[in-house]
């Protein structure tokens, strides 16, 4: 043993000196049988790599094969560590580019045996398969098993042999490393690719890393898409199962056996972790940008792992962000849009199947991007904002905005490092002109993530930099809690309210209320407890809640929060010398910030008393009011400076009784001092109320519509009383009590106001007219006269200065009054003292007094209904209340309200929608089923039942209507049907899931339409919308196109084809039956809408088929024969109505959009469509409708447009192309589908370049009548007897005539 110890180290000291290499090998060669002998158990020692190193130096060619055939077996049967293995095959591979092909062949061979038979416990086949390939492939001819082929042949049937053996799991990285080493060429990598991946399913956590990141390097030219697909189903089956819609036939409740998790949730978060590094990390940023922008939206969201992949890639730079976010977005509007599209058509909604929750989906992904070592966290943010940056104008804004909303909501609360991030981009977007979903995304963090939004210093910028108040409202979650935040707005509005702008100082008023609504202070304070705690109060968001115990550092807070409150109050004194836009703020909002803060209402009513008392008169005698203060004139206009009718409303809502409590102990917290201010107020309001505000002879001296200043002056005087009136009213109507007789003060206020409003009427109409002087003369004759002889004078260089009144009279438009100046508080309280059976604060007697007056309600309704604005969401339960007393006391009573006045019926209807309209307005962000469960109070029933009530009540009305109608009130009656109807297209044109009784309403209402005589076209377009999404239209459909076939007869016709058909749609006549057609036109452009997003989702399944596995490929197979079959037969039937539309009279440019759509979709199905799929689709039935049938329409359609001119002629060139398009894909698809459509398709005669017929047989025959002649001359039959001389003149004359003729030929 000693003696082989030499050996070897002499071979080592040796071999490590290349000058010794003779040496070497001599010494090599004696000792070679002892060398070889003992060489197995030599190389597994630490030194074996150097030991076979320097042997092979020494050996030569022929003991270099045996030294091989020693080290590969012995490598393979002994277990060594992977440096170990490492080192000695590599070294070994080295030398075997330098030994015989027939060697290489048998170690190949052995290889790939121990591959199969799995006894290689070391996996050198890694190395010696490749390197072996390598050599052999480039080899012209070999001997393999007798059988002679080429290297590259038996590359190829080694790839083959080891892809139809069964691998091991430990074995796939190696393979992966192997097969990448051999250089396949793409058909045999697409196979070993598939091989691999089909093991992936049920590979370990720890090993799909590895594997992953070998793949990357398998796949860098290409089949990257096949590793992406598996790798994302693999976590779809262990992570995000969950988010996976279960399928349509799935009836199974109890849990299967694959339900079952092998993995826990961490070893999978850690593997998707190290997989997306690899991913974002190994492969190259542009092959994945390539394939995330190719993949399929309608998959995208159904693999959340490729989801936080583009997430990861998109911050390798701005193309990258671009793309990737751009295709997430994408898919999320696809996603979006499904479901819109579902609501709309019955169809689509059976045909799409259950699709990924695209907010449960962002859920999950921001909660786990924590574990994603921060690979996702800027694509998140990132991603958000691209979400938040979707127009408006797209039906999936709303959506999409609110999903942004929510990822950065969520990203914040679990990383709240990424707060500051957030509200850095934030507030680069709410810098100059915020649009209203950032300013709702500021909130929404506010609301959900106060502590980490409170702590970014960015936020102080945002409020710095902000142009608008619905910034000071987004921020008003962190007003009750955060002093920064408080002192932060109060320095901006400090400074603001000094600006030259009005804008800016009404966005400092803004500030100061927004702190005044939102700071919390304690009902039993006393105003005069003194403020010892000067420090700033900070809450954390764990400690708001204690916010309001009584312990010591929560009432310090709030005395120093009640100082602050009455500083801003006091600021607030300055405001009352801006502008008048500045008080008309002021005052709207006052009541609002302060009415739940009974210590601050002492300070505000000194402020209000001492501000009124400025505009009223010392004496009792003369006007109540000094309305030369209230407005400035001077010589070149008149501007408003105190709007005094908002000061008195703003007075009135403080003096009003605050509810729960008794007025004794109302102020029992305040001192002597309150009392007196508002019993003086209380007295002022009184007296105003008693007296007369304006004198109506006043109005006699100028006109209200004039240009000159003093005009203006007296409309603003008008505008101004008017609102007085209003407030004195709204201050009766919150004096109201059961004990007091207000009734008759505000019938004489309301009669007073009513008064003015209908002299500015007649005084408008007057100076329309033209007013006469004392001479009988107009005005206009006046002004003609005074300009002729102002021309005269200007001649003569003499006259006098012209007055401006003579140059501007009668030039203004006429009096407007300014808008309802109430609360939606008061306008609530007076609705229900018109029209509620529950008025417990009012005595009946007075009750019924104003009840009688029946031009009260319209004024007092339309008062309320210029108040029903959108502006804040704080104000949608209000609007609600109404909505529903006006549903529950009006609507379902509406007989009664039209027997007391109609106008009174026609002002509430009008309110009603408008309610609805401000119900679904993007303001309040209300659902349906909350609006309509509310208004009709059925709250455990569906929201269709609650949409079918309401339709029942206004079909109710309309059958009244319609048999009462008469023609002293026919006029009213018209106004009344119209209001019905666009409230019925309100209600209609919500998409909600019907229910039988909706159905059976909208059955009643198109029954109603056949039948009624009035003018009840404008409800053809809802009834079509709402029976579509329930794929009950075709009947209704049907018979309206009958209609309008009679009405307006066919283009192809004469114009006396036209019959007047009076059994169904008395309404429908021929000025309301183009309408009508309109209408239908219209609702073809939804029909075909909804089959162009269907189209669109079949691409993309097509698209997703090429890379889905097998365990996709017959799903998304399946979802195209059944889409392709739907859309089929839904473009039949849109051929069908298309083309009775396109045949009948007076559709205008309506008609050939509707024809140019259906082409363009038959142009897009035959394009796209499979050529397999084709032959099963049976597409005669549909060719037989759209080819030869719809051709000659199309034709007869352009030849009417062509006559007829008009905005029709401009669509015509659309039309043509994309007829042309929709024969050459027919064309196309036939070749490929080997099938005979032409026999359906025709040319078409009417085109720019088309062929007339008759024109083509007249000249034909003249051709021949002309060869005719020609022949005759030639041989001609002379007879004198018949032979007729002709003169001269009558062969002129047949010249002509033939000129004629063929000049009329060219032409033609």
């Amino acid at each position: 043993m000693m003696e082989i110890d030499t050996i070897f180290k002499i071979i080592k000291k040796l071999g490590h000196s290349s000058s010794k290499r003779e040496e070497l090998r001599e010494c090599c060669k004696s000792n070679c049988e002892q060398v070889l002998k003992f060489l197995p158990r030599r190389i597994l020692n630490s030194d074996g790599a150097n030991v076979l190193n320097c042997v092979l130096d020494g050996f030569a060619k022929n003991n270099k094969v045996k030294v091989i055939d020693i080290v590969l077996k012995t490598i393979r049967k002994e277990a060594t560590s992977i440096a170990h293995s490492g080192d000695v095959v590599s070294r070994l591979c080295l030398e075997l580019p330098r030994l015989p092909v027939e060697h290489l062949l048998r170690w190949c061979n052995d290889s790939v045996q121990s591959i199969v038979e799995d006894s290689d416990v070391n996996m050198i086949w890694r190395d010696i398969v490749p390197e072996c390939l390598n050599v052999i492939s480039s080899q012209e001819k070999v001997i393999h098993c007798g059988t002679e082929m080429t290297g590259a042949e038996y590359k190829l049937q080694c790839v083959h042999t080891l892809c139809q053996c069964r691998w091991q799991e430990r074995h796939l990285v190696q393979l992966a490393a192997m097969f990448k080493d051999m250089q396949l060429p793409r058909i045999d990598h697409r196979q070993v690719v598939n091989k691999i991946c089909s093991y992936i399913i049920d590979v370990h956590p720890d090993t799909l890393p590895p594997l992953v990141h070998q793949l990357l390097k398998l796949c860098k030219p290409y089949n990257l898409e096949v590793v992406l697909s598996h790798v994302s189903h693999y976590f779809n089956m262990r992570i995000y199962n969950k988010l996976e819609p279960p399928p349509q036939d799935s009836e199974s409740t109890t849990m299967d056996i694959d339900d079952i998790v092998p993995y826990s949730p961490a070893e999978l978060s850690r593997c998707l972790s190290t997989c997306l590094y690899h991913m974002s990390s190994g492969a190259e940023p542009e092959v994945l940008r390539r394939h995330l922008k190719a993949w399929p939206r309608t998959q995208l969201l159904r693999a959340p792992m490729l989801v936080n992949l583009a997430l990861a890639v998109a911050d390798k730079g701005a193309d990258f962000r671009t793309v990737c976010l751009d295709t997430i977005k994408a898919a999320i509007e696809q996603r979006e849009m499904d479901d819109i599209r579902c609501k709309e058509a019955a169809w689509v909604r059976s045909l799409l199947p259950p699709d990924v929750d695209v907010a449960n989906l962002l859920k999950v992904l921001t909660n786990e991007s924590a574990n994603h070592r921060q690979l996702t966290s800027a694509g998140l943010i990132s991603l958000a904002f691209s979400l938040l940056s979707v127009g408006r104008t797209k039906p999936v804004a709303r959506a999409c905005w609110s999903h942004g909303e929510l990822i950065l909501a969520r990203l914040s609360r679990a990383q709240p490092e990424t707060a500051p991030h957030v509200i850095a981009q934030l507030a680069d977007r709410l810098a100059d002109t915020p649009q209203p979903q950032h300013v709702d995304c500021l909130y929404v963090l506010c609301k959900l993530t106060p502590v980490a939004v409170e702590r970014c210093p960015q936020l102080s910028g945002v409020l710095e930099s902000c142009g608008d108040g619905a910034v000071y409202r987004a921020v008003r979650p962190l007003v009750p809690f955060s002093a920064r935040v408080r002192d932060t707005v109060l320095m901006v509005c400090r400074k603001a309210l000094y600006s030259r702008d009005s804008a800016h100082r009404q966005l400092a008023v803004w500030g100061f209320l927004t702190v005044l609504r939102h700071v919390k202070l304690s009902a039993g304070l006393s105003q005069s407890e003194p403020d010892s705690h000067a420090g700033a109060s900070y809450f954390t968001q764990v400690a708001v809640d204690l916010h309001a115990e009584r312990s010591g550092a929560a009432v310090s807070s709030r005395v120093r929060n009640e100082t602050m409150c009455l500083e801003v109050v006091s600021i607030l004194r300055r405001c009352l010398i801006q502008d008048a836009a500045v008080k008309n703020l002021l005052y709207t909002e006052l009541y609002d910030c302060t009415k739940e803060k009974v210590s601050l209402h002492e300070a505000v009513l000194e402020l209000l008393y001492e501000h009124l008392i400025k505009y009223l008169p010392d004496a009792d005698d003369g006007p109540p009011i000094l309305w030369e203060k209230c407005v400035q004139t001077t010589a070149t206009n008149a501007v408003l400076i105190e709007p005094i009718g908002k000061l008195l409303y703003a007075v009135a809502q403080f003096l009003q009784p605050i509810q729960g409590e008794e007025s004794d102990d109302m102020f029992s917290s305040q001192n002597e001092n309150g009392s007196y201010l508002r019993n003086k107020l209380m007295n002022i309001m009184d007296k105003l109320c008693k007296s007369s505000l304006f004198s109506i002879g006043e109005m006699e001296d100028l006109g209200l519509t004039d240009l000159t200043p003093e005009s203006k002056a007296k409309s603003l005087k008008v505008q101004q009383v008017l609102q007085c009136y209003e407030a004195l009213i709204a201050h009766q109507v919150m004096q109201w009590t059961a004990e007091n007789t207000n009734g008759g003060t505000l019938c004489r206020l309301f009669r007073e106001c009513r008064q003015l409003l209908d002299n500015t009427k007649i005084t408008s109409k007057g100076n329309k007219k033209g007013k006469l002087n004392d001479t009988k003369e107009s005005v206009k004759s006046q002004k003609s006269q005074k300009s002729q002889k102002e021309k005269e004078k200007s001649q003569k260089e003499k006259g006098k200065a012209t007055k401006l009144s003579n140059l501007v009279k009668d030039r203004a438009g006429p009096f407007k009054p300014l808008p309802c100046l109430w609360d939606l508080q008061l306008c609530l309280r007076f609705l229900h003292l018109l029209y509620s059976e529950e008025v417990t604060w009012s005595s009946t007697e007075q009750r019924n007094m104003v009840r009688t007056q029946t031009t009260l309600h319209v004024w007092a309704v339309r008062g309320v209904a210029s108040c029903v604005q959108p502006v804040d969401r704080s104000h949608a339960l209000d609007v609600l209340y109404v909505a529903a007393l006006l549903h529950k006391s009006c609507l379902c009573r509406f007989q009664d309200i039209c027997n007391f006045d109609d106008n009174t019926a026609l002002a509430i209807l009008e309110l009603f929608k408008t309610c609805l309209d401000a119900l679904f307005s993007q303001s309040y962000k209300l659902k349906a089923e909350k609006i309509f469960t509310y208004i009709t109070g059925l709250q455990d029933s569906p929201v269709s039942m609650s949409v079918a009530e309401i339709l029942e009540k206004i079909h109710t009305a309309l059958v009244q209507l319609d048999a009462d109608v008469g023609d002293e009130r026919d006029s009213v009656a018209k106004k009344l049907i119209a209001t019905l109807i666009a409230v019925a297209t309100v209600l209609l044109d919500t998409p909600v899931l019907a229910c039988s009784k909706l159905n059976a309403i909208i059955i009643k209402l198109e029954d109603y339409t056949r039948r009624s005589k009035q003018d009840c076209v404008p409800l053809i377009p809802p009834l079509l919308t709402a029976a579509f999404r329930e794929h009950r239209e075709v009947q209704f459909l049907d018979e309206l196109m009958l209609k309008l076939t009679a009405t307006l007869g066919l283009i192809d016709e004469d114009e006396s084809s036209a019959e007047e058909d009076n059994r169904e749609f008395p309404c429908v006549d021929e000025r309301s039956g183009q309408t009508a057609l309109t209408y239908v036109c219209t609702h073809l452009r939804i029909r075909a809408r909804a089959i162009e997003h269907v189209l669109a989702r079949a691409r993309d399944l097509h698209a997703a088929s090429n890379n889905a596995g097998q365990h996709q490929l017959q799903r998304i197979d399946k979802e195209l024969r059944e889409g392709y079959d739907d859309i089929v037969i839904q473009l039949c039937q849109l051929c069908r109505v298309t083309g009775g539309a396109a045949r009948l009279r007076g559709a205008g440019d309506a008609a050939p959009a509707a024809v140019t759509r259906l082409y363009a979709l038959l142009a897009t199905l035959a394009r796209q469509l499979p050529p397999h799929m084709a032959v099963p689709l049976r597409l005669e039935r549909l060719l037989k409708l759209c080819g030869k049938k719809l051709s000659s329409i199309c034709d007869s359609l352009i030849t009417y447009c062509e006559a007829s001119g008009g905005r029709a002629t401009k669509t015509i060139p659309r039309l043509v192309l994309e007829a042309e398009h929709f024969s050459k894909n027919i064309i196309l698809l036939e070749k490929k589908a080997k099938t005979n459509y032409q026999q359906y398709m025709s040319l078409g005669t009417a085109r720019d370049f088309r062929i007339k017929g008759p024109v083509l047989q007249e000249v034909l025959g003249a051709i021949e009548q002309q060869q005719e002649a020609e022949r005759e001359i030639e041989d001609p039959d002379i007879t004198d007897a018949e032979t007729e001389v002709l003169s001269a003149a009558s062969d002129r004359e047949d010249g002509s005539d033939d000129d004629t003729t063929s000049k009329r030929r060219r032409l033609s």
